[in-house]
């Protein structure tokens, strides 16, 4: 599952978006999808796309630019963590793999009174 996280000046999540098949447009026009109160944010700045089993982000003419780990991006496969600076507007793609069950299985120890060294510390 992977998302869109919206960061404050400290670095705090401030709000999350769920992302999925559609595509996501970001800016500070009604038209877009995720609407931003940013000055500095074209009215439809970025678009996020899910395509080959991950996401791209697309820059979407926007005068101001679209920035991903310090790059300017037209169009970028993003990678977990990925911080995207839009206008004087920071956002963070999270990507979580799905969990998948351990194979490794604990060792299987025989019940205290058969093993004498797990009633003792040090076996004495």
């Amino acid at each position: 599952m992977a998302s869109l996280c919206l960061l404050g000046e400290n670095g705090a999540t401030i709000e999350r978006w769920e992302l999925n098949d559609e595509p996501l447009a970001v800016g500070r026009d009604s038209t877009a999808n995720i609407v931003i109160d940013d000055p500095t944010l074209s009215r439809r700045h970025f678009l996020i796309v899910h395509e080959s089993g991950g996401y791209l982000i697309k820059d979407l003419k926007s005068q101001n630019g679209t920035w991903v780990d310090g790059e300017r991006a037209q169009v970028n496969r993003l990678r977990h963590h990925d911080c995207i600076l839009a206008g004087r507007t920071l956002f963070m793609f999270s990507e979580r793999q799905p969990e998948t069950a351990s194979k490794v299985k604990a060792p299987v120890l025989p019940p205290a009174r058969d093993n004498p060294s797990r009633l003792r510390p040090n076996g004495t």
